[in-house]
């Protein structure tokens, strides 16, 4: 009844959580969000409102002050607060001219006349923000609050989200004005002030999803147990119950997956196909997990509830027929968890490179927990079934056995699909090998040993599948990324040239410079194509009807447009949107021509543009930012780690990565092969030939031995700590309740914590030390570069007055030549701290940021008059980066403007030299801790090796046998202890000799006393009888008859001298066994048969044991033996009872157990406790010695005897005899 109402119990909670989940669920899920998180949203607006309110107030009021000097930037230097932690932003506007800015972040306006409104919402070309205008005189003061980002593009820099203190769901968007969807946002006084329009799948904020899933997993697991209990508790056969176990986790499976049920799982990022997708049964990352969670506790209850005596009933096959299928089933399960982790690797996007762990994520997590919940059930299922195995196979034949099964199913695997998973066939053997070696010895399963070696042994088959399937996806990436690269066009280079060609078009400019073609081919090189287009050679050709072209080296003229035409027309291919071409010309560059037409006044046709682009050979410049291109057209991520280099006609022509590629392809050895791989240098080179001399290589980066080694202890740990979960949450039994803190478990905490605490805090400081002298490097590298580029810019600007518009323009062909030498970008600000020149004017253009300079920096250079290098840290978006300033000063001291390095372009490299430099320190201290743990263990077990001998040999120590001494050489603390023990020893055995001598002696002079005490009861009747004999000689009849009775008398006491001497007799000296092998029960029987003519008593027998036991002991002295405990049952029991004597033999754990119970008196507790003493007796006659005797037999045997008794019940005496071994494992 328990059973039942537990195990309903759990079905019913089931059903309530998932009952209240679909609640929350339809409550998250619903068309419209809640009227609340309007609100929430409002409220939010309104305290920043409030804010502002204040803070352009406090400004107003300082500004216009009495005490006020004149010095902005001095008196509100405390409200130089970064928008991105704030979400607030001050201007200053005098006149109209912009003062003051507290932040560069905002893309704001220099003339406070370009804001249409003085409240509200206004859009700037960086994001939406809340404006509050305060006006006092001709002070205008700006206060700007965040609402939402809204870049040109997005990548992973920049993010077009709500400012994060409103917590708005990223499937919202912003609208100025009301739309039909939408929810009005007002301000304080009602006024509209913008609207918000959910345009998802759901309403509400990913991380409230995972609340209702939690529940819903909750209840998963409930149903689990619900199961578990209804398989141990079915009565029907063990293969009926698995199939229906298997039936219901299917059915359980299928209506998630056809059902969509739960719906809030679907929209958890872990359940969509961007990570993982292989069909409709593993349409995700955590459909995957639940299949392997139902895998592993189907085969988890398979192998706990395996009954193979039920099988063979059921089955009719023999025992090791029966094992022979398991072992096969196990190998095919270990190709199956073989083929789910292939898979998971194969179809994701998750990176399981763990000596990368900066890259692991918690995909990466749930993935390899997956693998291990699959591969420990595998691992579990095979322990068992060769523990069992071991009682019907020896190591030899079981090797051959497992042997066999794996070569059988690794050829049908290559029949069928050509590969071998080796493997995961070698881990079933060596598995199947340990786990019989360790059940052969008898080692205690679960314990710490054994489960270090089989976490080990999944650690390393996981880290060789895992780095194996990766290669060969990787071997497929690279055969792909080099297809691509035949034919590779730009993507972003498409982009940003629609966007060029409108603006060329509505250039005014351009027009009036037609006639002029070198002022307009430097004109348009330098407007729009000194940014991202620097990696190409720029060609212009203008074309009016009559102009013509020469063709080098044959010297040939030939009409401009005709030519140009006829190129586009052989070679391009239209780039849609826009009057460009990419030219698929196979020359080894990437090559785009773009055709635009100009009205040329004087004319009828105009003049013809034709732009070329070809990609530079081997372009050393500075690259175009990540942080400039949109996430759509970058490179994919799967490439990333790839370096690639091009040839044509057998030179190089185009290279990318840090590899460094020889300059001709002969010196890689390649194969007319279309693919061909080679190692060099510690990387693997796929060679792609596309045509003639032409070739693609595509190289990565090979896994060695140390990453392998590397990446080993975080995944044992891991491993380790999924079997602690299995372990706790499955069968709780299988922790001890209570852990002894004993002196070996104290040595290796005490060990580890001292390792660990010191690795943590070397660890730490050096990584403090280096993080340090690394940022010490970054600074010392852009002092060097400032220091370079400052001399540059101070020897043509040391005599100038000003920065004039020449100076700008020559700065800004100057510093594209100074960023491509020196690998950083360059700015120039001018005293008013607005920017003059760029060579990344991208950046401002598209108005990430402002065109001012950071505040702080304008403040310590133009007004602080900070000469030396200033560093700023400085952010656009989530790109963070280290900037320097430096003035420009002239020959007479003045103040020109000032040099900026924004170092993000090298950011990303810098970032990466410390996150790998952190993560080797991390993966060198993790292996050195877990090398630590091993060898702590193994100190602690040296250590303490001694005390568990000497533990031993104490349990073992007793008084009256060979104690055995301890030999330990060390001179030590253990040696000492040792030393006494062994000691101890030799005089525990004097001792022991000295007191079985007294005790020898004691008892035989105590055996003389009674003896002698025996013999002079008999003698003083018998004397006593003689001399009446005498006295009545003579009497005639009388005396003869007087004869008779004296004659009776003296034979019965001669008999009962006679019994003493016996008794005595068998006592001092019982007869060396002779032992042989009986069956115990027979014996028992015939010693019964004995007293069958006993007048009322009554001897029953029973035996409880299935088959004869049998013994190896003297026959005669256990007959003895029982007929002494017979004997005193029927003397315990009063003359005027009727007698019982019941007589049961067991056996169980390798020991016979005799029991003979009587039901006579009970014997007194004071009796007790000498009742096998020699000398006790409760009879009127005889020595008392039949019960010391059957204890001195059953020594003899190496076996034991009690009692147990109750006043007025009777008596049970027990015998128990170990069986005889080989006899009993030959009958079962």
């Amino acid at each position: 009844m328990l059973l039942k109402l537990n195990k309903y119990t759990f079905l019913v909670f089931a059903l309530c959580f998932f009952v209240g989940a679909a609640i929350i669920e339809n409550h998250l899920l619903r068309e419209h969000p809640e009227t609340h998180v309007v609100d929430d949203i409002e409220n939010r607006l309104h305290k920043f409102e409030f804010e502002l309110t204040q803070q352009t107030q406090a400004i107003t009021t300082v500004l216009t002050d009495s005490t006020f000097d004149g010095s902005y930037f001095e008196t509100l230097k405390n409200h130089t607060l970064s928008i991105d932690e704030t979400g607030t932003g001050y201007l200053v506007y005098e006149d109209g001219k912009l003062v003051y800015w507290s932040d560069r972040s905002v893309a704001f306006y220099n003339s406070v006349r370009e804001y249409r409104k003085k409240e509200g919402l206004v859009q700037l070309p960086n994001g939406y923000y809340l404006l509050q205008i305060r006006t006092t005189g001709s002070l205008q003061v700006v206060g700007l609050h965040i609402v939402k980002y809204n870049y040109e593009h997005e990548n992973k820099y920049l993010h077009n989200t709500f400012f994060k203190a409103y917590k708005i769901p990223e499937s919202f968007e912003l609208r100025p004005v009301p739309t039909e969807k939408s929810f009005a946002i007002k301000s304080t006084d009602g006024s509209y002030v913008f609207s918000i329009e959910p345009d998802g799948e759901y309403n509400c904020r990913e991380n409230q999803l995972y609340f209702p899933a939690l529940i819903y997993f909750s209840g998963l697991m409930l149903l689990l147990f619900y199961f578990k209990l209804e398989f141990f508790a079915s009565g029907a056969s063990f293969i009926l119950r698995v199939m229906a176990l298997a039936a219901a986790l299917f059915i359980v499976l299928w209506i998630h997956l056809i059902f969509n049920f739960p719906k809030v799982l679907s929209h958890l990022p872990v359940f969509k196909p961007e990570v993982f997708a292989l069909n409709i049964w593993l349409p995700s990352l955590g459909d995957y997990f639940l299949v392997s969670l139902f895998f592993t506790f189907w085969l988890y209850l398979f192998t706990v509830e395996v009954n193979f005596a039920k099988l063979q009933a059921d089955s009719g096959l023999p025992k090791k027929g029966i094992l022979v299928l398991l072992f096969l089933f196990s190998a095919t399960l270990f190709l199956l968890a073989n083929y789910l982790i292939e898979i998971l690797i194969y179809n994701s996007t998750i990176s399981f490179t763990l000596n990368k762990i900066i890259g692991i994520s918690t995909e990466s997590i749930l993935g390899i927990f997956s693998v291990g919940l699959v591969l420990f059930s595998v691992l579990f299922f095979l322990v068992n079934i060769t523990s069992e195995a071991c009682g019907e196979f020896s190591i030899g034949r079981l090797l051959v056995l497992t042997g066999s099964t794996a070569v059988a199913l690794g050829f049908i695997q290559w029949v069928a699909v050509g590969d071998v998973a080796v493997p995961a066939l070698l881990l079933f053997l060596v598995s199947s090998l340990v786990a019989a070696v360790f059940s052969k010895n008898q080692m205690k399963k679960l314990s710490l040993s054994y489960l270090i070696v089989f976490v080990s042994l999944a650690s390393v088959y996981s880290l060789i599948t895992f780095y194996g399937t990766i290669e060969k996806k990787d071997i497929e990436r690279q055969k792909l990324f080099a297809i691509t690269l035949t034919a590779e066009r730009d993507p972003a280079a498409e982009e940003f040239l629609g966007k060029i060609e409108r603006q060329i078009k509505n250039d005014v400019a351009i027009p009036s410079l037609l006639l002029q073609k070198e002022d307009l081919r430097e004109y348009i090189e330098r407007t729009y194509f000194s940014g991202y287009f620097k990696k190409y050679i720029f060609e212009m050709y203008v074309c009016g009807p009559a102009d013509s072209l020469v063709l080098q080296p044959d010297n040939q003229t030939y009409p401009c447009d005709l030519l140009m035409e006829s190129m586009i027309q052989d070679m391009g291919v239209h780039i849609a949107g826009t009057g460009f071409y990419f030219m698929d010309n196979m020359n080894g560059r990437i090559s785009y021509t773009g055709k635009l037409h100009f009205e040329m006044p004087g004319t009828t046709e105009g003049v013809n543009i034709y732009i070329d682009l070809d990609s530079d050979l081997l372009f050393e410049g500075i690259g175009f930012p990540e942080l400039l291109i949109d996430k759509s057209i970058t490179r994919s991520e799967n490439y990333r780690k790839f370096n690639f280099a091009k040839y044509y006609g057998g030179e190089l022509t185009d290279k990318l990565g840090d590899y460094n590629y020889n300059f001709y392809i002969d010196s890689y050895e390649p194969e007319d092969k279309e693919f061909t791989l080679k190692r060099r240098d510690g990387f693997e080179h796929l060679i792609y030939h596309t045509r003639e001399n032409n070739f693609i290589i595509v190289s990565r980066e090979l896994t060695t031995f140390t990453d392998y080694l590397i990446s080993f202890p975080y995944l044992f740990v891991f491993y380790f700590l999924i079997l602690i979960v299995l372990f706790v949450v499955i069968n709780r039994r299988i922790f001890p309740q209570k852990v002894v803190f004993n002196l070996k478990l104290k040595i290796q905490a005490a060990i580890i914590s001292i390792v660990f605490i010191s690795l943590l805090l070397v660890a730490l400081a050096t990584i403090f030390y280096n993080v340090r002298e690394y940022r010490l490097k970054h600074r010392n590298d852009l002092n060097e570069k400032m220091k370079s580029i400052a001399e540059e810019i101070d020897m043509r600007l040391e005599d100038k007055d000003e920065i004039t518009p020449e100076l700008v323009d020559w700065l800004n062909r100057e510093l594209a030549k100074l960023s491509n030498i020196f690998q950083t970008d360059i700015n120039i600000y001018g005293v008013d701290g607005n920017l003059l020149a760029s060579s990344r004017v991208e950046i401002f253009q598209r108005g990430l940021v402002s065109t001012r300079i950071n505040s702080a920096a304008f403040y310590e250079i133009f007004q602080n008059a900070q000469y030396n290098n200033f560093f700023q840290p400085e952010n656009i978006g989530h790109l963070s980066y280290l900037s320097v300033y430096k003035p420009i000063i002239n020959n007479r001291g003045d103040n020109l403007g000032a040099i900026n390095l924004p170092y993000f372009i090298s950011q990303d490299k810098y970032n990466q030299e410390i996150t790998t430099f952190i993560v080797a320190f991390i993966n060198l201290y993790v292996l050195l801790l877990l090398v630590s743990i091993v060898l702590a263990i193994f100190i602690a077990n040296q250590i303490t090796h001694p005390l568990v001998v000497i533990q031993e040999k104490l349990k073992k120590m007793e008084l009256g046998k060979y104690n055995e001494p301890i030999y330990y050489r060390r001179n030590d603390e253990i040696g000492s202890l040792v030393k006494e023990y062994n000691k101890k020893v030799e005089e525990l055995a004097l001792s022991a000799d000295l007191l079985a001598r007294s005790e020898r002696e004691s008892a035989w002079r105590e055996m003389a006393k009674q003896i002698a005490h025996e013999i002079k009861n008999p003698l003083t009747p018998m004397k006593l009888n003689i001399q009446h004999l005498q006295h009545a000689r003579g009497r005639g009849k009388e005396y003869n008859e007087y004869i008779e009775r004296v004659t009776a008398i003296l034979i019965e006491q001669i008999d009962n001298l006679s019994n003493i001497a016996t008794e005595f007799s068998n006592f001092a000296q019982i007869p060396t066994a002779r032992n042989q092998v009986f069956n115990l029960g027979n014996q028992l029987e015939r010693v019964i048969g004995l007293f069958e003519t006993h007048d009322k008593i009554t001897i029953r027998f029973s035996s409880t044991g299935k088959g004869p036991v049998m013994v190896n002991a003297d026959r005669e002295q256990f007959s003895r033996a029982i007929i002494n405990l017979i004997k005193n049952g029927i003397q315990a029991i009063p003359e005027n009872s009727d007698g019982e004597i019941n007589i049961s033999l067991s056996h169980n754990d390798g020991v016979a157990l005799i029991a003979v119970s009587d039901n006579g008196t009970g014997i007194p507790v004071e009796l007790r406790e000498k009742l096998f003493s020699p000398s006790f007796t409760t009879k009127t006659s005889g020595m008392g010695l039949g019960l010391a005797i059957v204890k001195n037999i059953a020594e003899n045997f190496s076996g034991k005897v009690w009692f147990e008794t109750e006043l007025g019940t009777g008596t049970t005496f027990f015998l128990e005899i170990p069986v005889d071994k080989t006899s009993h494992n030959e009958l079962q």
